[in-house]
């Protein structure tokens, strides 16, 4: 390819530096660029490391300056956050701060039960409740449950919530169970906000309840002094914890009645039209009451001086009378009474709450009768406050239905008022 000089226009030889004829260099030449100051450089530099710097800072934050700890106990733990420590565990109502790591319950093996299983937040300097200060750092509580694989029957747990069963309690899971469900654990665990995870374990220990049932055809009870002297029998030759069952004739007995320091359950007579029938009191002495004193169709009388049962202890009258009494039914002490499908006529007091504990069987007073009472139902103290159900049940003639004297929650919107 010809070339020429770009300054006089001569041909330049092939691969050319200069031109030979009038010497100059034949070569474009670049701009120079203006120099940059080296401390603008330094200063850039700086202002760069300063921005990564502190994008780093943002990401140690958000996702390296705390790594999510994990905390497992069986019965409490204790957890730290800032300045103060609270103490997480599952226990009695009656203290807030013992730990109950094991729980004990018995159960006929097809018969169902249920349980509260009692979660608590304490302050653990002080012992003072501090679920109010606590549960804003929480995200969610659960409940889960890990079986006994020898199980014959599973035990579940209710989703966690406050209730009113046990209101001093952060929260509370009830647990639904056979006597056959073994040995589980119940895993209480709290999801922090910042990433903790916490788990409170609490182990339940069932044992199937040895039955012994005693039949009027097989044991002398036609009396008021055989049925006594049975029962003291029964105390002597059998464990506290084993369910007792007595089927009762259809008689009527004379005078006074005491259970003697365990619980066994009566069932009246319904075989023929003649009911089993005790015209004077009921009574337990102090003892080991480990279930509920149930007394199914019998009919009580008094002489309008009497009570017709009275307890410390949990006792249940089903489909029973009581007539003529001072007091048909009174709980007091610890005790929580039910009564279901039962009659009150005539009695200057139908049923008579003045108790202090910390339990409480169930909620429902269902289908009873209360006609022509002085007071039907006089609630003086209650224990807990589990909302008491008066569904179906009918209240008529008497002086005064209801005597809330302690304003205990009651609903009667399913009761009948005549």
């Amino acid at each position: 390819m010809e070339r020429k000089c770009p300054h006089c226009g001569a041909d330049l030889p092939e691969n050319a530096a200069f031109c030979p004829h009038c010497a100059r260099d034949v070569h474009s030449r670049k701009k120079a660029g203006k120099p940059v100051p080296l401390r603008r450089v330094l200063l850039l530099c700086l202002a760069a490391l300063i921005v990564i710097a502190a994008a780093a800072a943002i990401l140690w934050n958000r996702f390296g300056a705390y790594v999510p700890q994990e905390y497992d106990g069986v019965g409490e733990v204790y957890y730290a956050s800032e300045d103060r420590t609270y103490q997480l565990l599952v226990a009695w109502p009656n203290d807030r701060c013992q730990s109950a790591p094991d729980i004990y319950q018995q159960g006929g093996p097809d018969d169902n039960y249920r349980w509260p299983s009692r979660w608590y937040v304490n302050d653990a300097a002080t012992g003072a409740d501090a679920w109010t200060e606590f549960e804003p750092l929480v995200e969610q509580v659960t409940v889960e449950v890990v079986q006994d694989e020898n199980a014959a029957s599973p035990l579940t747990a209710t989703v966690p919530s406050h209730d009113d069963y046990s209101p001093d309690a952060a929260m509370v899971s009830y647990l639904d169970f056979t006597g056959s469900s073994g040995e589980p654990q119940v895993v209480w665990t709290v999801q922090m906000k910042n990433g903790d995870v916490i788990r409170v374990r609490q182990n339940i220990h069932i044992t199937p309840i040895i039955t012994h049932v005693y039949n009027w055809q097989d044991y002398p009870m036609d009396t008021i002094e055989e049925l006594q002297a049975l029962l003291d029998q029964i105390a002597g030759e059998t464990a506290a914890n084993d369910q007792v069952e007595v089927y009762l004739p259809a008689v009527t007995y004379e005078g006074d009645l005491e259970l003697p320091g365990r619980s066994i359950d009566f069932y009246g007579s319904t075989d023929s039209a003649d009911r089993t029938v005790l015209r004077g009191s009921v009574t337990l002495r102090s003892g080991s009451y480990y279930w509920i004193n149930y007394f199914y169709d019998m009919d009580f009388v008094g002489d309008g001086t009497d009570i017709g049962i009275s307890a410390p202890a949990k006792f249940w009258p089903v489909d029973c009378t009581f007539t003529g009494y001072k007091t048909a039914v009174l709980a007091y002490g610890e005790a929580w009474v039910n009564v279901t499908g039962c009659t009150f006529t005539g009695n200057q007091v139908g049923f008579h709450f003045n108790s202090t504990g910390q339990s409480a069987s169930h909620d429902l007073y269902e289908d009873n009768q209360f006609l022509n009472n002085g007071t039907a139902v006089l609630l003086e103290n209650v224990p807990t406050e589990m909302t008491i159900y008066f569904d179906g049940s009918v209240f008529s003639g008497n002086g005064i239905d209801i005597d809330n004297r302690c304003g205990h929650s009651v609903d009667v919107s399913a009761a009948v008022f005549q």
